[in-house]
């Protein structure tokens, strides 16, 4: 569990407002919220699976591009702004 990595993906997301982002985007947007940390990309893949587990973002398959974007939930957008 890293507090700050969660925080990172809820905020960039939340940018979103309600626009699916693609996950390479999400992962180069988390990366940078969380300097001077250097997450990786499985931290942060592993990270999203925890968060989609608690019910706060929600991952989807594109089937024509087989790319992943991610969104937040109804409560992942409750949570995300009390991170503001």
């Amino acid at each position: 569990m890293n507090p700050k990595l969660f925080r990172a993906i809820l905020i960039s997301l939340l940018q979103c407002d309600g626009v699916a982002m693609p996950e390479a985007a999400l992962i180069s947007s988390a990366q940078i919220l969380s300097r001077p940390a250097e997450p990786t990309d499985g931290d942060i893949l592993n990270a999203l699976k925890e968060l989609e587990g608690r019910r706060l973002v929600e991952g989807v398959t594109d089937g024509l591009m087989l790319t992943r974007s991610w969104t937040l939930t109804t409560d992942g957008t409750h949570a995300a702004r009390k991170l503001r």
